[in-house]
């Protein structure tokens, strides 16, 4: 047996030991994320399904000849998720190929061991395509399924599409490692405000792009549709990964197998020679990479008092200790992590481009059942990036404290202290962001005070129930062994912790925009009604809120009094 096989039988037994683990799980809680995770499925299979029917039955005819704009649109959508889905691959492998090539434990062992660096890179490389590419896997067998059966494809296209997949993320699992290796080698080496500098600009230099190529003129309703059939031509280059796979399971739909054959082997093609020159790099690059980034702490001077961080204690010196030195830990950590920082510059840039685009709804504000929606989808958007950011950076903080957890526990500060310590850090930062994202927001639309209010008031609320959920379901089911907090968030109390969030926000955002529809569609006899109903929906927001704080956060507590360290 070789090496790498020798790893992947490792790994594949550990997976089979995890997943039989399940077992010794709460059963509530494995079945409501199973409930949870069919539930999704069927909702974006139903998602899909109804809209490639709109768009199959859009269009008309030409004499004998059909003539659907629907299918070119259908085809084009394809191409621009497809598109879509590569880039996010190729980011999610470069964080992915970080954690998994410099910040793992494994690789310290590794190194040492009678292997080459190629060997360890490859084993490397497959469990960074397993957890960067699973999630595709289970959110596009739903549209390739209700693609097939709109337009009634044959077993042909489902084939193809299960063809496709291997090679679609082996092609940007490679670039994206190839991108690690050359990071790692180059970025240690600038100055924090050379890095800053250069993020500064990328992402003005797409702020830039966005507002030029999503205009409120470009968008306007005579202009829409030209508009967007240029757009997405785009995605029909010849040279773009995405296009081959498009086109080639198009080609299956339509019977076209020779084409088929020809994007397929494009595809592969290319798919193997990025993973060859990946493999080539890595086992040139890697261990120098490697050995600069272990021994860069140590070479690292940080004075008392200097820099940002080092300015913390005097910036916080009013929060009591030993609050204040727990606050200064946690922020250090997650400083001090490229795969945590990085991944909040880029909710940064998301919100960049949402407040980039609010002018183009200005639009449909002029009309009052489009600004009740407008301002209800608002409310919806700034508190899913809210859940977003509770799931991805609050619900591991408990878990971060790791094996050291113990020495908190012989510190003389109680675990309450502890675990409420975290939840105030959580609603002070994301507050800040999201609070300021909803108030700019409505500035931007126009909003009347009544949406303005609501919106603000939602937001508000949202950060202490999310933040309760989270800090409290992440010391429910902690994961001391873990130091990855990707991995820890896609454990199964992070998955619970997103369903309930994603969950919680539709009751908030739903009973809203309920009421709001209901008084532009005239449905209340009098004003007086729809004044008790909307009080009634914020004192039912704010239960709910409450309960999604205070309920968690107890089972939470009484778990980690009652563990053994």
């Amino acid at each position: 047996m070789s090496q790498v096989a020798t790893i992947a039988w490792v790994k594949l037994r550990m997976g089979v030991h995890a997943v039989a683990s399940v077992r010794n799980e709460s059963r509530l809680k494995v079945a409501v994320i199973s409930i949870s995770a069919i539930g999704l499925w069927l909702f974006v299979f139903g998602v899909f399904f109804e809209g490639f029917g709109w768009l199959a039955r859009f269009g008309g005819t030409a004499g004998d000849f059909a003539l659907t704009i629907g299918d070119v649109i259908m085809a084009r959508m394809l191409s621009v998720l497809t598109l879509a889905v590569f880039f996010m691959l190729i980011f999610s492998n470069v964080l992915v190929a970080f954690s998994t090539l410099y910040r793992s434990r494994e690789v310290a062992y590794l190194v040492q061991s009678p292997m080459s660096y190629r060997t360890l890179f490859v084993a490397r490389f497959a469990e960074c395509i397993v957890f960067s590419s699973w999630a595709l896997a289970y959110l596009g067998s739903p549209m390739i399924l209700a693609y097939g059966l709109v337009n009634g494809a044959g077993p042909a296209f489902y084939v193809a599409s299960a063809a496709f997949y291997p090679p679609f993320v082996l092609l940007p699992a490679a670039t994206g490692s190839l991108l690690t290796l050359v990071l790692a080698r180059i970025f240690p080496r600038l100055r924090p405000k050379t890095l800053a500098l250069l993020a500064a600009v990328v992402l003005g230099l797409f702020f830039v792009y966005v507002r030029i190529k999503l205009s409120a003129d470009r968008l306007s309703e005579e202009n829409f549709l030209p508009v967007l059939l240029d757009a997405s031509a785009q995605t029909q280059s010849p040279f773009l990964p995405s296009f081959w796979t498009s086109r080639g399971i198009l080609a299956a739909a339509t019977g076209n197998l020779g084409e088929c054959l020809f994007q397929f082997l494009l595809l592969l093609s290319n798919a193997l020679m990025a993973t060859w020159m990946a493999i080539e790099v890595a086992s040139r690059l890697f261990y120098p990479g490697w050995s600069f980034l272990q021994g860069q702490d140590r070479k690292r001077l940080r004075p008392l008092g200097k820099g940002i961080l080092g300015r913390l204690d005097s910036l916080l010196h009013r929060l009591p200790n030993p609050t204040r030195v727990l606050v200064i830990k946690d922020i250090k950590l997650f400083w001090r992590d490229p795969t945590q920082w990085s991944q909040f510059v880029i909710f940064f840039g998301i919100m960049a481009v949402y407040i980039a685009n609010l002018r183009n709804a200005r639009m449909y504000t002029e009309n009052d059942f489009w600004r009740n929606w407008v301002a209800c989808l608002n409310i919806g958007a700034c508190t899913l990036i809210l859940a977003t950011l509770t799931s991805r950076f609050v619900f591991p903080l408990v878990s971060l404290e790791g094996r050291r957890f113990w020495v908190l526990g012989l510190a003389p500060i109680s675990f309450r202290r502890i675990v409420w310590q975290k939840f105030w850090l959580s609603v002070a930062t994301t507050s800040t962001f999201t609070v300021g994202l909803v108030v700019l927001s409505g500035i931007m639309l126009k909003l009347n005070s009544i949406y303005f209010i609501l919106s603000v008031y939602s937001v508000c609320i949202t950060n202490f129930g999310l933040a309760g959920l989270a800090v409290g379901l992440g010391t429910l089911y902690p994961n001391f062994h873990e130091e990855n907090p990707a991995r820890i968030v896609s454990g199964m109390g992070g998955t619970l912790n997103f369903v309930l969030s994603v969950a919680y926000v539709a009751v908030v955002v739903g009973a809203q925009t309920l009421v709001l529809n209901w008084r532009v569609l005239g449905l209340f006899q009098n004003p007086a009604a729809f004044w008790w109903a909307l009080g009634g929906v914020l004192v039912l927001v704010t239960v709910v809120s409450g309960l999604g704080m205070i309920v968690p956060m107890r089972l939470g507590l009484r778990n980690l009094n009652n563990m053994e360290f």
